[in-house]
């Protein structure tokens, strides 16, 4: 990997909605770099557009970033196809629905719809990630992976939790991935956000890959009476997705 661009992809893998601005002694200190690198690095990239300078030595993401992440979505290959689908579900469960793929140990959401009332889930807007292992969307997209796979991509240590009900050993993650390649979905149990409950089911592409997951998020509550029916409009819609999928 070059490692200029290693490192430009880091410091813009730092800017997110909950912090969205940042200094260059700030970067410093998060990737252990040398000031007089990062001011290098941080002016270039203000000179290309991906940051904008807010102030002496403070930098927000630039016009090039969002306009990239824009084409991204307006390209993506499911996005188009997935909106008919995610509008069905949350028209007919009234719960908010998820489009989310792998990258590394994280997943990223690329598309959500949310119902007019109800309650809003913030940890999943488009563009978040969050870790995989805690994740219904993660845990589907994980488990089609090899043994191997899955080592290289954590390892032997610990999980890191995100809530007291998060998976935090690898052992407990392969058995759980187990369970999910049963079932054909995976469920998060207050396991990523307290109080929320979510099922996901693979979206496959055209070679028959794991590329993508569907997933509908619901009050911790409504598990018992609803979790059932949730999870089977979730699975027949990813069924239908897969189906077209490119």
């Amino acid at each position: 990997m070059i490692d200029g661009l290693e490192r430009a992809v880091r410091i813009l893998d730092l800017f997110s909605s909950d912090a969205p601005e940042w200094t260059v002694s700030d970067v410093c200190r998060a990737l252990d770099l040398p000031k007089t690198t990062v001011w290098d690095y941080m002016q270039s990239m203000a000179a290309l557009g991906l940051l904008r300078r807010t102030g002496r030595g403070r930098y927000r993401l630039g016009w090039r970033s969002f306009q990239l992440g824009l084409r991204a979505r307006m390209t993506s290959e499911i996005s188009g196809p997935a909106w008919s689908e995610m509008r069905d579900l949350v028209d007919t469960h009234h719960e908010t629905v998820q489009l989310a793929a792998r990258y590394r140990s994280e997943v990223v959401y690329l598309e959500k719809i949310a119902p007019h009332t109800g309650v809003r889930v913030n940890a999943t807007r488009v563009g978040e990630r969050l870790p995989a292992h805690c994740t219904a969307v993660g845990k589907v997209l994980l488990a089609y992976l090899s043994p191997r796979e899955l080592r290289t991509i954590y390892g032997e240590g610990e999980l890191r939790p995100l809530t007291a009900r998060s998976i935090t050993t690898l052992s407990t993650l392969e058995t759980e991935l187990s369970s999910v390649r049963e079932r054909g979905y995976a469920l998060d149990v207050e396991e990523a956000v307290e109080g929320m409950c979510c099922v996901a089911a693979p979206i496959s592409n055209r070679h028959g890959d794991v590329s993508w997951a569907l997933s509908m998020s619901f009050l911790e509550y409504r598990l018992p009476t609803h979790g059932d029916a949730y999870a089977r409009a979730v699975l027949e819609a990813a069924r239908r997705l897969s189906e077209h999928a490119p």
